[in-house]
């Protein structure tokens, strides 16, 4: 009985509760909506409490186990939903600025509220006897230690973040809290992930696993790789950085490069982040450049084997983006890449020659070779040799830890690349892995 009454006088606190203004967009509402619900209703209302108290706790703990969460769900979620919220507070913070008049009076009265909402729902576990199921989310442990965290480093910042809430005492504790945070990380998608793809009427969407590949484990190619990390580091620092264009054959390392990027050691701290589109986005560009634009973030555009056929016009586009157009390419944006052939848009015998139908074929094929040289900088990634080509192999074998004999390495080794096309990297890689499933089986 007296659960009953602590959970009554609970829940009659709370059932004022503002309505959100300032923060109306967190992510993830539905399930923030649903606690606010739950704490707002009265006692007569017992079972459907209890029923949207246990769907809120499913959608946190799916949250948990996504992202490889452990300790206090309670203190995380909200300092979650407000890390990756999208306001015009943390853009200000993010720009290094301090942010002031009605913007603040408004989230002060916010975040109290929002943590007054979290706090309740937690005292209203504690109090419910059919919820006593519910208080694993106090204390959390994962159900698999197996899994890789890609947003390691991020949440850390997040913990820290839910921390502070669960310490402070007063709304200026927690104001100062989150400025904190988007000032050291930003605000939003881009403060937790590093990794998009543009999807069409969705706009960005965050890759949650990035490729994990390294450029230190990318043999052969030193020279290439010295000239990428280059131009990257003065984008970084925000000094004047190049487009760039990597092309060569197939399997080379080209794509690897460029996604090992986002794998470099201070390089996320600094900024970095990246976007992938693909050539049927290309009239989407300038509009992925005026949503970043304004971000205090530095974003490459990630262009994969990109080519285009002598029918197809879309290069028009991608050259008037690169170089020339009216609209300005933002300081924090560059173009990086790839292609199989150094001329991206193909161009046949014709384009070389007079024809009956084109009276300024010179023209015409001096308009197809001009998209390679918008690039300021191209980087050539050629075939390998044999003994580089065992040298991978080697590496990867030893990295697997295969025991096998050099003689014999090298005749499946080289019987493997017959079939495959050439020496490569690729090849080296995917000889290893065949290799290492043969020995596990």
């Amino acid at each position: 009985m007296v659960k009953n009454l602590n959970l009554a006088r609970v829940m009659k606190r709370t059932k004022r509760t503002v309505a959100l203004l300032f923060f109306r967009n967190l992510p993830a509402s539905s399930t923030l909506a649903k606690l606010k619900k739950t704490v707002r209703l009265s006692p007569p209302a017992r079972h459907e409490m209890v029923a949207l108290m246990k769907e809120v706790a499913s959608d946190i703990v799916d949250e948990a186990e996504a992202l490889s969460l452990e300790g206090d769900l309670w203190e995380t979620f909200l300092a979650l939903r407000l890390a990756q919220d999208d306001n015009a507070l943390g853009r200000a913070a993010e720009l290094n600025s301090v942010p002031t008049g009605s913007v603040v009076t408004v989230a002060l009265s916010e975040l109290w509220s929002l943590q007054k909402i979290v706090t309740t729902a937690r005292t209203m576990v504690d109090n419910a006897a059919e919820l006593d199921g519910l208080r694993i989310l106090k204390t959390y442990a994962l159900s698999s230690h197996e899994k890789r965290a890609p947003l390691a480093p991020a949440l850390k910042s997040v913990s820290r973040l839910a921390a502070a809430f669960r310490d402070a005492q007063s709304p200026d504790e927690m104001m100062s809290a989150l400025l904190g945070f988007y000032t050291s990380r930003g605000s939003g998608i881009f403060s937790l992930y590093r990794a998009f793809i543009w999807s069409p009427g969705k706009g960005l969407q965050p890759v949650k696993d990035p490729d994990p590949q390294k450029l230190s484990s990318l043999l052969g190619y030193g020279d290439q790789k010295d000239e990428l990390l280059a131009n990257t580091k003065l984008f970084l620092g925000g000094q004047a950085a190049n487009n760039v264009l990597l092309y060569g054959d197939s399997g080379t390392g080209k794509s690897s490069s460029v996604k090992a990027l986002l794998n470099e050691p201070d390089f996320i701290a600094a900024g970095l982040r990246m976007i992938e589109v693909n050539k049927e986005q290309i009239s989407e560009i300038p509009s992925i450049m005026r949503l970043v634009g304004e971000r205090n973030y530095r974003f490459i555009l990630f262009l994969d084997d990109l080519s285009f056929e002598d029918y197809e016009v879309e290069y028009k586009h991608l050259k008037a983006l690169i170089e020339g157009g009216i609209e300005r390419k933002p300081d924090n944006v560059v173009i990086y890449a790839t292609s199989n052939r150094r001329n991206i848009v193909r161009e046949v015998w014709k384009d070389r020659r007079a024809s009956n139908d084109d009276v300024h074929g010179w023209d015409t094929m001096q308009e197809k070779l001009s998209l390679s040289d918008r690039f300021g900088i191209t980087i050539w990634y050629s075939s390998l040799d044999k003994e580089k080509y065992m040298e991978i192999v080697r590496f990867y074998v030893a990295e697997y830890g295969i025991e096998i004999q050099e003689d014999e390495l090298e005749r499946l080794a080289m019987r493997w690349e017959i079939g495959r096309g050439g020496f490569s990297g690729r090849t080296a890689r995917q000889f290893a892995q065949h290799l290492l499933i043969g020995r596990k089986n």
